[in-house]
């Protein structure tokens, strides 16, 4: 019968990279001694195998530990540019676009800002 396996330095370095997604260092530290510890006993196969595992599910693990916006929510905002940011935000000029919720009803709300419009939220024939 065999010892306890430490992991071999491919799988410590698939590691690395999975954990280097996690949004705080805490986090990175926590996860990595985790996935460490999950390699001891597997055969170097099997480790490889739980390791390409662990890096196809790095991002669903950074959306869980709520981690910041997408980065297309982020570009959304940095791309605004500073003449629309004076017209939505002083001028309070927007450009409204209706959209709808996942249950079918309707809204209208700024392209750029994406400020919902008070009042009548669109053509009457779209409200029935």
């Amino acid at each position: 019968m065999t010892g306890p396996r430490a992991p071999i330095p491919v799988a410590r370095l698939g590691i690395e990279i999975a954990v280097r997604t996690l949004p705080t260092r805490a986090d990175r530290e926590r996860y990595y001694c985790e996935f460490v510890a999950e390699l001891h006993d597997l055969p170097p196969a099997a480790q490889l195998r739980h390791v390409t595992g662990l890096m196809s599910q790095a991002f669903a693990l950074r959306a869980t530990l709520g981690a910041s916006p997408s980065p297309v929510e982020e570009q959304d905002m940095q791309t605004m540019s500073h003449g629309r940011r004076f017209l939505c935000h002083v001028l309070r000029r927007h450009h409204y676009k209706i959209y709808s919720t996942e249950d079918g009803s309707r809204y209208r709300a700024c392209v750029y800002c994406h400020k919902e419009s008070p009042g009548i939220q669109g053509p009457a024939w779209l409200s029935g």
